[in-house]
């Protein structure tokens, strides 16, 4: 039995739409949890500045979080709670949902955002996989980052680091296209 173009197109896209549809429900895993895993700490600052945001206005280029201390620096106290370690554009991300939508928490919008972030690097690997090579390898690379358990955990965590690798790929991407 042969399928026709256009039944094997559908059938292609409904692949594509459960694997990406099953790789969001996984990160659903403990969506709405304290900050409380690996990396705790770092996910709580990089919240805090979104939550800064929200109450004290989008400082961009004095983004602010909750330790006032001189352990950031290792020397000079921080009266001020300034936070230089990445330019803020993820805390935007959450903080301007947060503030535009509201509905769920400062963290939750965290965790939605990098989620977001994660799918589309999984769209930009398929799509860079497809072209080089076929629809079946770029599923399967877009499947195996989807599954990843490491990857599974990283990309529901409230960290910028997911956002930079869709950055990545998505240049990665483009400048492939616009090069031949």
């Amino acid at each position: 039995m042969q399928l026709s173009n256009k039944k094997l197109f559908y059938l292609k896209i409904i692949v594509l739409v459960l694997i990406f549809a099953i790789g969001f429900i996984v990160r659903l895993y403990r969506f709405n949890g304290p900050i409380a895993d690996w990396f705790s700490w770092r996910q709580a600052d990089t919240s805090a500045v979104s939550r800064n945001f929200v109450t004290g206005g989008f400082d961009l280029l004095h983004p602010r979080f909750d330790d006032l201390s001189n352990v950031p620096s290792g020397l000079y106290d921080n009266p001020q709670g300034y936070r230089f370690v990445e330019f803020p554009i993820y805390n935007v991300f959450q903080a301007g949902l947060f503030k535009i939508v509201g509905h769920f928490t400062i963290e939750e919008w965290g965790r939605l955002v990098t989620m977001s972030f994660s799918l589309l690097s999984a769209l930009f690997l398929f799509l860079i996989v497809k072209r080089r090579d076929s629809f079946l390898s770029g599923t399967l690379a877009a499947f195996f980052f989807l599954f990843l358990p490491f990857n599974i955990y990283y990309s529901r965590t409230i960290l910028p680091d997911p956002m930079m690798v869709t950055f990545i790929l998505g240049s990665i991407y483009f400048f492939d296209l616009w090069v031949s």
